[in-house]
């Protein structure tokens, strides 16, 4: 399992180190399907897609944030029928760990979330609290499997060494499935270590340019040429589009990973062969 899981990732020894935009202490609300400071609305939000996907948190607060039961790990057979909406896999094949990278899968079809014609599904997920990385929706890439069965999406996370757990929501835009809580693994040195320690430490690595750009960055190529009428945005600026799209290769663990790009080009070697064979 360690083995197929290894080469599921793009082949590196660098470690998960946040280079990069400073996270906002005034951000009123998450985007994550969710209404600050600890309560969860239920569905129907829309977005614009412009550089990046982003979507307006509105509702009625239904679940706070210690109510999120943990997310278990189904079985692949489970996930890749439907009737389970995530599934995740690491490079050495042990649960997902502090300062790790982890691959998150999603299969819209178990919660019943039509993909969005423009994009797709879009991710949304934030560290140990929603506003942690959660502004803005990233899209996913879409792996398509066939005339039969319906495409899956994916992401790659690089686990800040900080981060106890990932609060996470999927949309198509319009609709939101989730939140989900995945818990992380903590390190034998932190192990004993109270809460404060893990958020001031959080903070403090993500506080820093770029940090939530490459803990939670898009595994896609897919390049969004054009912003999206949907719904009012003309308050938000949504009769404007400023793209300002730099291509290349946006995988810190790649050698051809660009630090400027912000758009996947599809030129990071990336084997994902592994996983028809799970």
């Amino acid at each position: 399992m360690a083995a197929t899981n290894a080469s599921f990732f793009a082949s590196s020894t660098q470690p998960c180190l946040p280079v990069s935009p400073t996270i906002s202490n005034t951000l009123s609300s998450s985007f994550l399907n969710v209404s600050l400071p600890k309560s969860y609305p239920v569905k129907k939000n829309h977005m614009k897609i412009s550089k990046k996907i982003c979507a307006a948190a509105v509702a009625t607060p239904t679940t706070t944030t210690e109510e999120i039961k943990e997310y278990k790990l189904p079985s692949w057979a489970q996930f890749e029928i439907g009737r389970a909406p995530v599934y995740w896999k690491t490079m050495n094949g042990l649960p997902p760990t502090s300062g790790e990278k982890l691959k998150l899968l999603y299969n819209p079809a178990a919660a019943q979330l039509v993909p969005s014609e423009e994009f797709g599904i879009a991710f949304n997920g934030g560290f140990n609290q929603p506003i942690m990385c959660g502004g803005e929706p990233r899209a996913m890439l879409r792996k398509n499997r066939g005339k039969a069965d319906a495409p899956i999406y994916t992401i790659q996370i690089c686990i800040p060494k900080h981060a106890l757990n990932l609060i996470f929501s999927f949309t198509n835009g319009v609709d939101w499935d989730g939140p989900y809580r995945l818990q992380f693994e903590v390190p034998k040195a932190l192990k004993n270590k109270p809460i404060e320690f893990f958020n001031r430490g959080l903070a403090d690595e993500l506080s820093k340019e770029g940090a939530c750009e490459q803990a939670i960055f898009p595994d896609t190529n897919v390049v969004i040429s054009r912003c999206a009428m949907i719904g009012n945005l003309s308050k938000e600026g949504g009769d404007r589009c400023d793209l300002n799209l730099v291509l290349g290769c946006t995988d810190p663990s790649s050698h051809l990973y660009n630090p400027l790009a912000n758009v996947d080009d599809g030129t990071c070697p990336i084997d994902l062969d592994s996983e028809s064979e799970d």
